[in-house]
């Protein structure tokens, strides 16, 4: 809404309905030859006639995005009625048609010279393949294009910020690498350059010319009427930038936007330092260089991202390809390390996965609390280039200022944070980076431009190199992978505490079967005791009933008789006792340790086997090793223990035409191992899995109590019993725990 255009050219404004002139630059005389006092009310078709006006409305009048020069050469009407060639530029804004009119170029050579720049354009943009060594050619064929002193390209950072990337210039001194503030170019600036790729001044210190309405009033922002010059290619420059080009020395400058996806990624700015004006034709090539440059631009970042992306999903694959082979999180990442912390130029890294943590390379010193880190989070991202700002510690060791976090799982619980050293930058500012305030007449004051430019130097410490857009794109791949394999880990967790927990359930229910069925057995027990001891009690007393009737008669009871009857009481006596023990031990697990002959006792039960079957006796081996020590046992239990396995053997060699029972012993400290062995028929494949427990017969009789009383037996002197595969009979096995010399 300034009002005003420079002298370069004049301006008509037309209602878009009516097509009637309502704002007129006062200087269209030099133009037209005609007053703009005379054209303010007039059909635009008097001053264009109506072949002109057809011509164009016929064109396309609404402004590009960004918006381009689109001149077009129409004939005025002067006073005389002389017609007037002169080049236009149209747009449509709102509700007004402007048209600028500025001389039209002589042709002579021009064509020649244009070609030789659109071939500049073709050969030589095409060959970088860096982004810094593109705008150097592009800046050295603007320069040589358009005469200008100094023709430069900036890059805005993040922060807003310019920073010289590439330079041309006829002059002693270089701007190249100088950083400008972001203030040098306020956001109404940025907004212009995101919407015309061009902007031509070419005298800065050329009187402007009014615009003026029909009520005889400048058209600017303190009219009841402005018009709005947003997208005017002569608009007049704003007093603060014809302020900072003076201060600069610049009298002359055309401006070029550099647009990546939509956005403004930079300027090109040419400077001369005396008035120099372009033709317009040179002024469109201009704008075919910087739409190609920009253009290139993009593609150069684009491939750049592309590989590091490419980099980063390979990586991810690897990690993904791992874990379905079943790895851990925690080793894959320590697999790929390198690779985590090269591709995104990272120095160390914090992972964190349930209660444990892993540190790789450089990371911070001491427990820090990373929550203001993670209160960034944005996607499962966070960054930041200056973290001790935000835990708030001093020093964080190593060097460490910047970081990268990523969130693991859905409770955040687990997350991989990436440092980054820090970076020691001295920036070279064109002058202090300060507005200069200036108090007015009035008593009201202003922000003036810089005064100065010449080189000032700021130090910046404790900041790591910043995250780029190009950082985030390898976050959000790496992290996608991450996440994916620690759902998995955890999914595989989960399912593998289930199974322990079923398998827990399954267990203590087997112990309290186990228990029932002790209980059960305990009863049994009793009852067999009890009704066992009174036939065993008759059993003695009427052999010392016979023995004493026999005296009373006067008969003298033969030596060998008489040995036979103590056998019988002893053996009632002994028969009773071993009852009692059994009862005890099945319904209390009591157990009566001695010092054992472990050889003699295993004799002892082989005998009592042989006496209780009816089957002829087998072959008898017995295999004792010389260095059997002594063992702590109930003697009276063991030998039952090698009563039941042996007498299951006999049994299973009745058919057998080698009947033989092997019986060793053998040191295999700190137990001794005992093995009963024979040439039976052996355990029925189905028998086996069900062989210990009780009720279940590994003979033909009996009640299926003789193999889990064994078990129970061994089991609680701290030994294990099993049967052991066995090309012809079966083999037993159980321990027994050597005697410790130091045991009370």
């Amino acid at each position: 809404m300034i009002g005003a255009i420079q002298p370069i050219g004049c301006l008509i404004a037309v209602d878009a309905g009516s097509l009637t002139i309502e704002y007129a630059s006062t200087n269209t005389r030099v133009y037209f030859g005609r007053d703009y006092t005379s054209l303010l009310g007039l059909p635009l078709a008097e001053l264009l006639g109506a072949d002109g006006c057809a011509t164009l409305l016929a064109r396309r009048l609404a402004p590009t995005v960004p918006d381009l020069l689109r001149p077009t050469l129409l004939q005025i009407r002067s006073d005389d009625g002389e017609p007037i060639e002169l080049e236009c530029l149209p747009h449509r804004f709102g509700d007004w048609l402007v048209l600028e009119f500025v001389e039209p170029e002589s042709r002579s050579g021009s064509v020649w010279d244009d070609e030789v720049l659109r071939q500049r354009v073709i050969s030589e943009l095409i060959i970088p393949d860096t982004l810094e060594d593109l705008a150097q050619v592009g800046a050295q064929i603007l320069r040589e294009a358009t005469g200008f002193d100094r023709v430069m390209i900036y890059r805005f950072a993040a922060d807003q910020h310019g920073e010289v990337i590439a330079e041309s210039t006829v002059r002693p001194d270089s701007f190249l690498g100088l950083h400008y503030p972001a203030s040098d170019i306020p956001d109404p600036a940025r907004r212009h350059f995101a919407r015309n790729v061009i902007r031509v001044i070419a005298d800065i210190n050329a009187k402007p010319v009014p615009i003026m309405t029909r009520s005889g009033v400048v058209a600017d922002a303190g009219s009841q009427a402005p018009l709005d010059l947003t997208y005017s290619k002569l608009r007049a420059v704003a007093p603060v930038h014809i302020e900072y080009l003076n201060n600069m020395g610049v009298a002359g400058s055309v401006s070029i936007s550099l647009i990546s996806e939509n956005k403004l990624w930079g300027l090109v700015a040419c400077h001369h330092y005396s008035p120099l004006e372009l033709s317009w034709s040179r002024l469109r090539a201009c704008e075919l260089i910087g739409g190609t440059i920009s253009a290139l631009l993009h593609s150069l970042e684009n491939t750049s991202q592309l590989r590091a992306s490419i980099r980063a999903e390979k990586t991810a694959y690897a990690i993904e390809r791992e874990a379905r082979s079943g790895q851990p999180l925690r080793e894959t990442i320590e697999a790929h390390a390198d690779d985590l912390l090269n591709q995104l130029s990272a120095q160390g890294m914090l992972l964190k996965l349930a209660d444990e943590v892993l540190a790789i390379g450089k990371v911070p010193a001491g427990d820090i609390d990373y929550a203001p880190l993670a209160a960034r989070m944005s996607s499962g991202i966070a960054t930041s280039d200056h973290l001790q700002e935000l835990v708030g510690v001093e020093v964080l060791g190593n060097d460490i200022a910047g970081a990268a976090m990523m969130e693991l799982s859905e409770d955040r619980s687990d997350w991989l944070i990436l440092f980054r050293e820090a970076f020691g930058e001295t920036i070279r500012w064109a002058g202090k980076p300060e507005k200069i305030e200036i108090r007015k007449e009035d008593g009201s004051t202003r922000l003036s431009p810089r005064g100065s430019f010449a080189l000032w130097l700021e130090e910046r410490r404790g900041h790591s190199k910043p995250f780029t857009e190009t950082d985030g794109e390898i976050l959000r791949i790496t992290r996608r992978a991450l996440f994916a394999v620690n759902s998995l880990d955890r999914e595989r967790a989960a399912t593998a505490a289930m199974r322990r927990a079923e398998a827990e359930e399954a267990r203590l229910r087997l112990v309290l079967m186990d228990a029932a069925q002790d209980r059960s057995l305990g009863e049994l027990a009793s009852a067999l005791a009890h009704e066992l001891n009174q036939p065993l009690s008759a059993v003695s007393n009427y052999v010392n009933a016979s023995r004493q009737e026999m005296r009373n008669h006067g008969i003298v009871v033969p030596p060998n008789i008489a040995g036979l009857m103590e056998s019988a009481v002893s053996e009632s006596a002994r028969a009773a006792d071993l009852v009692r023990r059994l009862r005890n031990f099945i319904g209390q697990r009591e157990i009566t340790l001695e010092q054992v002959d472990l050889q003699a006792v295993v004799r002892q039960g082989v005998e009592l086997a042989l006496a209780a079957s009816n089957e002829p006796s087998p072959e008898i081996v017995f295999e004792f090793a010389d260095d059997i020590p002594p063992i702590s046992a109930d003697p009276v239990q063991i030998v039952q223990v090698i009563l039941n396995l042996a007498r299951n053997s006999i049994t299973a060699m009745a058919g057998s035409q080698v009947r033989r029972l092997t019986l060793s012993i053998r040191n295999a400290s700190p137990l001794v191992e005992i093995t009963i062995h024979d040439t039976g028929t052996g355990v029925p494949q189905d028998m086996e899995d069900t062989l210990f427990e009780p009720f279940h017969n590994s003979t033909t009789s009996g009640m299926g109590l003789g193999l889990s009383l064994c078990r129970s037996i061994v089991e609680a002197h701290g030994g294990r019993i099993s049967m052991q595969e066995n090309d012809t009979g079966a083999t037993f096995v159980f321990t027994l725990r050597i005697t410790d010399p130091d045991d009370a």
